[in-house]
Formats: structure tokens, sequence, C-alpha cells
């Protein structure tokens, strides 16, 4: 019996669940092995099904599993099911969209990205070692090893001087930023944060009753001009600010202006919540805002959630021994722990240097993919307000749309996905703007950027 043909043969394999989204195939050679094919058969075989959205190129690493479009796909739900509000809000739309779409709006890493057999050997490793954790409730501060393991992480990268008593560990930085402002914020006060900046946050602060007011965004960091003048005018609580890899303009924040902000701080009696969720995107040592203020009026929050999996909700607060107690009693109430088996998989890779070595690969593919993606845009038209050296965010706008909002329309028609950039306002207009993740970014999704 005559067998199908070599690409026939992969989409069957395909559909049954040989291989899995973010999974890497068999090189061309082991492929031109296994299946007895020559070896232009299998290269022709893999171009087709990258032509057809199923596979990725991901040059130097190989072709990785690119969705599974291939199963067959479960009932849309009914509209009626899902609240207009939320069916209109852009990450809500973002997070519930088909896997055939490129998010390329989103604020996460893509599966071929991770070296998941990499972090599955550690996973392994830690439920060897680790197996009554599986059962049980974490530490409602944290895993004692862990945190220790971070105050080492922590000096390593930023010279943040931390003590395990001055950690928590969270439900990854969003439940962080929500345990910050439900302990800082009363009703009516008012709060600063980086504008454009995490559409989330913005909600968590107004949940909490706060009043959002926004600092402008530049190259450098926030704006301390802009932030001079909302002082002027309001007795300010906090301010939210993100310090590496600003979300979404990408941009870092530079010593002189982290200075100036703890100045006006003290001068103003207010926290800065520093929000360095995206900071181990960067080699080497970055700035912090809680390395020079030794915790006296900063806040500092990271996660490894952005750098390892979205599903690994693993975050920490680092801050004053005095705040850390009203914290944990609001991460009882709310939480009670983050589970025991995510922390100790953390620690272990802290440990054993996985984490490391996983984060030296990351960053350098980063920033040659924030290049060529900024090259890519360019030669089409489009300007960036900041110009980033790494991570994964660009924050662009073109001279002659003055509005996105059709052109994001004819990108989902070819399955790609943008958030707006009101998405990210407090209060200036930004409906020409949006935000792009570069890791998605690739010579066939700049074809439909041509304006």
């Amino acid at each position: 019996m005559r067998l199908p043909p070599l690409h026939e043969q992969l989409k069957q394999r395909l559909e049954a669940g040989e291989w899995l989204p973010g999974q890497r195939m068999p090189s061309i050679r082991k492929l031109t092995a296994a299946a007895d094919s020559s070896y232009h058969d299998v290269v022709s075989s893999y171009a087709r099904l990258v032509s057809e959205g199923v596979l990725t190129a991901i040059p130097g690493r190989g072709y990785f599993v690119a969705c599974n479009s291939l199963q067959p796909r479960a009932p849309e739900a009914n509209p009626v099911d899902t609240p207009a509000s939320m069916a209109n809000d852009p990450l809500f739309k973002l997070l519930q969209g088909g896997q055939h779409y490129t998010k390329l709006g989103s604020g996460w890493l893509p599966p071929a990205w991770r070296d998941t057999e990499l972090l599955a050997k550690a996973i392994r490793r830690t439920a060897r070692l680790e197996q009554s954790s599986l059962a049980e409730y974490g530490d409602i501060q944290g895993y004692l090893p862990m945190r220790r393991q971070l105050c080492m992480h922590l000096q390593r990268l930023t010279r943040i001087e931390a003590r395990p008593d001055q950690l928590l560990t969270t439900l990854g930085a969003t439940q962080a930023l929500d345990l910050v402002a439900r302990l800082l914020i009363k009703p009516g006060d008012h709060v600063l944060v980086d504008e454009p900046g995490n559409g989330n946050l913005i909600r968590l602060i107004q949940l909490a009753g706060g009043q959002v007011l926004g600092v402008r965004r530049t190259q450098d960091g926030p704006d301390v001009e802009d932030m001079r003048a909302q002082l002027a005018r309001h007795k300010v609580k906090a301010f939210f600010c993100n310090s590496n890899f600003h979300n979404p303009t990408g941009g870092n924040i530079s010593p002189h202006i982290a200075f100036s902000i703890l100045r006006l701080a003290t001068e103003h009696d207010f926290f800065v919540v520093e929000d360095d969720v995206y900071g181990d995107f960067a080699p080497g040592m970055r700035q912090t805002l809680a390395e020079l203020d030794n915790f006296e009026r900063v806040i500092y929050i990271g996660s490894f959630s952005k750098c390892l999996s979205a599903s690994l909700r693993v975050g920490y607060i680092a801050c004053s021994a005095a705040l850390i107690e009203p914290l944990t009693r609001l991460k009882l109430l709310t939480c009670v722990a983050v589970p025991a088996f995510c922390e100790r998989f953390v620690n272990t890779i802290l440990a054993d240097g996985t984490y490391a070595r996983h984060m030296k690969d990351l960053q350098q593919r980063l920033i040659r993919q924030q290049a060529q993606t900024q090259q890519l845009l360019r030669a089409r038209g489009w300007q960036f307000d900041v110009t980033p050296q790494g991570g994964m965010f660009l924050w662009v706008n073109h001279p002659e749309l003055a509005d996105l909002q059709p052109f994001m329309h004819r990108l989902e028609q070819h399955k790609v996905m943008l958030i707006p950039g009101s998405a990210f306002a407090v209060s200036r207009d930004y409906q020409g703007h949006a935000r792009i993740n570069c890791t998605l970014f690739s010579d066939a999704v700049a074809m439909h950027f041509k304006v």
C-alpha cells in the first residue's frame, strides 16, 4: 500500500496530537532518517506546513508547532453567555481569541520561545525531591529557601539588598499589585501611574477607590516635569511605575530620572510601587528605584510568569519588613498561599542555574528580535515614541493613520490581533497608537503593515 506524501503524513500525526503547541519538531536530519525520505522532501514538507500556519520556523532553532488549529475546534461560545462589557474589553478579547490568531498585542512570550525541555527536566527533578508539596498548602509568606534564593538573585542582578523577611510571594505580579493597592489606597486617594501604562493596573487602582492620574512616559522614563505639575495640583498617595522594559513602550528608567522621582517622593510624602516584572529580560545589571531607596518608600514587585510560563503564577513583593505583615494578612484573606509546588520549582531553577541559562538565551534573542522588528516597521513608515534596546514591547504609530481602529480591524481579517492604544490610557488620546509584541512579529506579519 502506497503511503501518502510526507506532508500529509505529518499533518495526520499533528492532528493525532503527536506534537503539541510550542513543541519542537524533529530536525530535518532526524526526520529524513526516520521517515526514510529525501532531504528535499522533508524541507519542502516543513516549508508547506509553515506556509499553512501549522508550524513556525525559527532560524538556528528549528521548526515548532505554531498552534493546534488542526484539531477540531470547540464550538464558539454563545455571545449571549458573555457580558457585553467583557466582550468589548480588548484584553478579554485577546485572551479569548482562538489559537489560530497571531496575538500580536499580547504581553507574553510565545511557546516556541520557551525551552520547554529544560523546564520539564526541572519540573521532574522538583517532583522527585518535593513530593509532599503536591498535596500541601504552601507557606503563607512564601517557601523560605526560595525567598533566600530570591535575595541572592536580586543582589546579583539589581544590587537590591533584601532579607527573606522582606519578601512575600504572590500569585504573579497582578496579585502583588492588587495587594499593594488594597493596602495603600483609600477611596478618593490620588494615585500616579505611567501613561501609557498597564490597563489592568489602572482598573485595580480604581477598584480600590483611587483616582488615577497619568504621568507621561518618555525615552528615559517618567516625565519628571509632568509629575511635578500633577503634584502641584494634588496630594498623591503613591506612584506605580514600570522601571525596565515598560509596558507598553518598552523603555527603561535612567539613573537621573530615578533619583528625581525618589526626591519628589520624599518631598511630597508618597510611596513608589516599582513594577519590574520585565526586568529579568535585561542582560547584566539593571537600574531600579528600590536599589537607590533601600525600601524607605519603594515597594518592589517582580514575577517569573513573563519569563517562564503564563500559567506559572509566582510573583513576589520586596519591601520594608513593617509592610510585610499587613500584606501577608491580605494575602491570607484572598488566596492563602502560592501553590507549594510552584514555589519549590522556582527555587530549584534558581539554585541549580537553570533559570540563569534560560534567561541568558532569551535576553539575546529579544535584543535581536527587537532590532529586526523595528527595522521591518520603519521600512513601512511606522514610528516609535521610545526606541527599546531589548524586551518584547514596541509602542507604534503611523503618521498617516490618526486612528488605528480601521487598520486593526483589517488585521483581524488576516488573523492578527492587536490591543488599541486607548487600553493603555488614563486621559491622553492614544487612538493612533498600539502595542506590538516583537516576539510574534515576522516577515509574514510585516506584509500586513503596509499603509
